[in-house]
């Protein structure tokens, strides 16, 4: 693979051995972290792995705010004229091969470059590593056997908001819906249509049936709802969220 990147805040390395020649300017996958090579290492040679610092990778057309969560795509397109597939980061956590870091600079779909914290988490936008990720631009109601634990990134449908509709609870039940677009761009909801269910927690009105708002004017990308059933009251509690979130 050829250079493709460059830092621009040198961090702290590691030793990294290769079992392939890496070149510099490779992000690579050391298993638990990120890492960036700032020098050619041959295959099965000891070198160095950056493990922070920022750095300045290929960017697919996505877009993201200083601090959204960032994954490396082994296989993305940058998102410049003649842009190669050699890998560029992405916004879009279905797309990513591994968890890169965060953006130290806002990303437009058109950039074709990110600035980059690697390793670095934003305490505010988990990365939700180790779990399943989803995206939807439509309409979407959960299938506990397929998205059970899993993070539901919402992108908006054709119009202004993109509705998610709950299962049945069952006690234990969990999932994690993010508003994924642009800030202001979509009033991302979260319906438990159960006549006996309502979602609680601050800001949100203990009712059956009430459906959570990202609402539309005050929505930014990576708004969040962490949700678990509690059958005992027939709810589904509010772990954490990010952002405003009201009822209706």
């Amino acid at each position: 693979m050829p250079n493709i990147s460059n830092f621009l805040q040198e961090g702290q390395y590691l030793n990294y051995t290769p079992a392939a020649a890496t070149y510099a300017g490779n992000v690579v996958n050391l298993g638990n972290m990120a890492g960036f090579t700032p020098s050619d290492i041959a295959a099965a040679a000891l070198g160095q792995a950056m493990i922070s610092g920022v750095i300045r990778v290929p960017a697919t057309a996505t877009l993201g705010n200083v601090g959204d969560n960032v994954w490396w795509d082994a296989n993305g397109t940058q998102a410049i004229t003649g842009g190669t597939t050699d890998g560029a980061c992405t916004t879009n956590a279905v797309a990513g091969d591994f968890w890169l870091g965060t953006l130290t600079a806002a990303l437009a779909i058109a950039d074709g470059w990110a600035e980059v914290a690697i390793n670095k988490v934003n305490p505010n936008l988990p990365a939700w590593t180790g779990k399943t990720h989803f995206l939807t631009a439509a309409d979407l109601t959960l299938v506990v056997a397929t998205h059970g634990g899993g993070v539901i990134h919402v992108t908006k449908d054709a119009g202004a908001d993109t509705k998610i509709t709950l299962p049945n609870g069952v006690a234990g039940m969990e999932f994690i819906i993010q508003n994924d677009d642009a800030d202001g761009a979509n009033n991302c909801q979260v319906d438990p249509t159960h006549a006996t269910e309502h979602i609680e927690g601050a800001n949100l009105t203990i009712a059956n049936t009430k459906i959570a708002n990202n609402t539309l004017a005050t929505s930014v990308r990576g708004d969040y709802l962490h949700l678990r059933c509690d059958v005992a009251t027939a709810s589904w509690c509010c772990l954490n969220k990010r952002g405003i979130w009201v009822t209706d």
